[in-house]
């Protein structure tokens, strides 16, 4: 499965079977030198051995890689939404007016 078709499984309404968290979740690190603090998620990079995410921290945004196992939780989302764009399309991007 490519990283584009395991993106567009993701974002549908049923999701993937075992995959906790979704686009623009709000997850807290469980362990490790950011233990405690509140990440967005952002991608889903894998799903074995089991699933892998990537999320980003606030203020700076700071990317990381975390398996599922090392997330909880905190019960809201930060209510983006995601367009998948097929490979080698661009995305539209408004221009100020």
């Amino acid at each position: 499965m490519t990283q584009y078709e395991l993106e567009k499984q993701w974002t549908m309404q049923e999701g993937i079977s075992g995959v906790s968290y979704r686009f623009s979740d709000l997850v807290r690190i469980k362990s490790g030198e950011y233990s405690g603090q509140t990440a967005e998620v952002i991608a889903l990079l894998a799903l074995e051995p089991e699933p892998m995410y990537g999320v980003t921290l606030p203020p700076n945004e700071k990317f990381l890689v975390l398996p599922q196992s090392e997330l909880e939780t905190t019960g809201s989302s930060a209510g983006r939404t995601i367009e998948i764009m097929p490979p080698g399309r661009t995305p539209f991007i408004k221009k100020p007016s």
